[in-house]
């Protein structure tokens, strides 16, 4: 039985984890570092973060056995293979770019649906410089979704948990580095950002043609005994122009909507050419900035959110766990006699309903952060008690954005914790029948219908919505596939699936008549889930394979056998009935899988693909309705009328 190709959800899960679940560091050069880097790259409109911005990607460029070693809550120590990071502008920098173009009260979209639908139908196209291949497509879509650097009050996984300066070795003091930190530290942040939980890193870059490592080295001292900051040396070799060792890399590597939108309409405004679009580092370089990356992950980013969340998990969370500090918690709200000073404190730790916010030194701040910290570090099911501690607070003081945020954290981490293998060679334990009740009845159904209404209804924000279903569902697939429990929440993921589209369809409402990439997509994943959706246990699974016509032998006791062998054949045991009907699918499994529904969604995607005009595309969707419906030929079946829509496919494709 031939299964629909789609998108392994395992895929679209690790995906999610190396986009949007992963610290964000903040990078601030110098003007004479860029203008090493410009020497070394032999171009002079190249930047700092230009090329640092990729290596953050360590799943694509990274070094030889590459290991990360995080220690969770309960002091037990993983090794992991991958640990990306996000290389941004400084948070003044993206704190500008974010005010202008929206008011501060207000909540901004998160990314732009037209954009999104012109960015797709863009690398649909084969002369577009960025051209995916159609099996990439969804992977585009849910990567542009989940992708953003926006920076929000109540979600602190955009917050900068590093802020790197980088400087030249050659020319820049340490008075000057004293200068950027102290500037630094003096912007005016936002009152709910805490600038103490960062890391402050400096890279210093030099050339090893003319400095020694020793003169390096103690700089480094120098800096980490004036400065108290710890940093890294990134030599590098100048090149000669005529040497061929180079290496491209993307621009835009893990760009956001609206940095890829810039792209197309330069694409549209000139002949682009692959220099515009591909940065030409040599190969020194690529090989010295993994390296320099790994070890600044290694080494100093990791410990320090690592002494960050035992410091907050002993002296904030831990005592808001215990009976006694709830009872003084409600004491200090209920009966406050506290002192001038003391209630200026206490005001600023509780929601501030005119704004909006909870500040920096609330306990509910540092709390939220200890949750999207520990999800970062993978510590779901650490994450997930907190998610769930926090929240209740949250709906107490009314901060209904935060519920709403808080509520979608406790679903993602919930899910993220049941499909986390248990160690490097054991799986997840598939969850009892009391707990996928809970999960589906008590958590996911009320948290996204009130996430939902918040987002759409009290803030006009519709893009958070639809994030949180097409996030949800793919998570809620995988688990489905992991465990062979997929009739658990199929109903919930095409429903999930379908307001997704209902939300993007009201939005483009102007164009609802016209096909829309965004529309085909998702009905192609629809036929993805609807296929995994059957009710066949799993030691019958081998029925659904393509060779199903071959069943596995009976296993017989020997005396069986023998007296089968001692029996002589008669007349009767040889006849053969010619006029005989064989099912052309085994009885077993009737009723109890959804090819067909599958088939309907798949059909609808091609009728979407060819209004596109991609008619080569819908040949090969073709075989994804092959189990239901003959494909290769018009038939004189049912289905293939001209007034059906697979006849009218059929017709349009001759």
């Amino acid at each position: 039985m031939l299964f629909p190709a789609g998108t392994d959800p395992t895929t679209v899960r690790q995906l999610l984890l190396q986009h949007t679940f992963l610290p964000l560091v903040s990078v601030q050069s110098t003007h004479n570092a860029d203008v090493l880097f410009q020497r070394q790259c032999l171009n002079d409109l190249l930047s700092v973060l230009q090329v640092f911005k990729p290596y953050g990607n360590n799943a694509r460029y990274s070094v030889p056995n590459q290991r990360f070693k995080i220690t969770n809550s309960s002091l037990i120590t993983r090794t992991y293979s991958l640990f990306p990071v996000r290389f941004e502008p400084s948070l003044p920098e993206l704190m500008m770019v974010h005010d202008a173009s929206s008011s501060p009260e207000k909540l901004k979209s998160l990314f732009s649906i037209s954009s999104l639908e012109l960015l797709l139908k863009n690398l649909n196209q084969p002369t577009s410089i960025s051209a995916r291949p159609h099996d990439k497509l969804y992977l585009e879509l849910f990567r542009m979704v989940i992708s953003s650097n926006q920076i929000v009050l109540f979600d602190t996984l955009n917050h900068p948990v590093s802020q790197i300066f980088v400087i030249d070795y050659h020319t820049d003091t340490l008075d000057t580095i004293r200068k950027l930190i102290v500037d630094f530290r003096n912007y005016n942040f936002p009152k709910y950002f805490q600038i103490s939980d960062l890391l402050i890193h400096i890279f210093v870059v030099y050339d090893s043609q003319m400095v020694l490592e020793q003169d390096v080295n103690a700089y480094q001292t120098k800096l980490q005994t004036n400065l108290s900051v710890s940093s890294t040396a990134v030599p590098l070799l100048m090149v000669a122009s005529n040497d061929t060792a180079y290496v491209k890399i993307s621009k835009l590597e893990s760009a956001t909507i609206e940095e890829e939108v810039q792209s197309v309409q330069l694409q549209h405004s000139k002949e682009l050419t692959e220099n515009d679009t591909h940065l030409t580092l040599p190969k020194a370089l690529d090989t010295v900035l993994k390296s320099r990356c790994h070890e600044f992950i290694n080494r100093h980013l990791i410990p320090h959110m690592e002494a960050k969340l035992r410091v907050w998990g002993d002296l904030i969370l831990a005592p808001k766990k215990s009976i006694t500090g709830r009872f003084f918690s409600v004491s200090r709200k209920l009966f406050n006699n506290n002192s001038s000073s003391d209630l200026n404190q206490t005001e600023k730790s509780q929601f501030n309903h005119k704004e909006n916010y909870y500040h920096r030194s609330s306990s509910e701040q540092a709390i939220r952060k200890l949750a999207d910290w520990s999800l970062i570090l993978k510590d779901f099911k650490y994450a997930y008690s907190t998610y769930d501690l926090i929240k209740k607070d949250y709906i107490n003081d009314k901060a209904w954005v935060y519920v709403a945020s808080t509520q979608g954290m406790c679903i993602i981490s919930l899910l993220l914790t049941q499909t986390q293998p248990l160690a490097s060679d054991t799986p997840p334990q598939a969850p009892d029948k009391n707990t996928l009740r809970k999960i589906r009845h008590d958590i996911i159904e009320p948290y996204i219908d009130n996430l939902s209404y918040t987002f759409k209804s009290r803030l006009n924000v519709k893009t958070y919505a639809i994030r949180a279903y097409l996030v949800v569902a793919e998570l809620l697939l995988s688990m489905g596939m992991m465990f062979n429990i997929p009739w658990w929440f199929g109903d919930l993921i095409e429903n999930y699936y379908l307001k997704c589209m209902g939300e993007i369809d009201s939005h483009l409402a102007s164009s609802a008549e016209n096909p829309q990439v965004i529309r085909a997509l998702l009905y192609e994943r629809l036929g993805y889930s609807s296929s995994r959706n059957h009710l066949v246990p799993g030691e019958f699974k081998w029925l659904l394979s393509e060779k199903h016509e071959t069943l596995p032998k009976r296993e017989v006791k020997e005396d069986t056998q023998e007296i089968a062998d001692e029996k002589e054949a008669t007349e009767e045991d040889l006849y053969i009935n010619e006029q005989k009907l064989y099912a052309n699918k085994p009885n077993a499994l009737v009723g109890l899988t959804r090819f067909r529904k599958s088939a309907a969604w798949y059909l609808l995607a091609m009728r979407e693909w060819l209004e596109l005009k991609d008619k080569e595309y819908v040949r090969q969707l073709m075989a994804n309705v092959s189990e239901c419906f003959e494909v290769s030929e018009l038939t004189e079946e049912w289905y293939d009328r001209p007034e059906s829509l697979l006849g009218v496919i059929k017709l349009k494709l001759k």
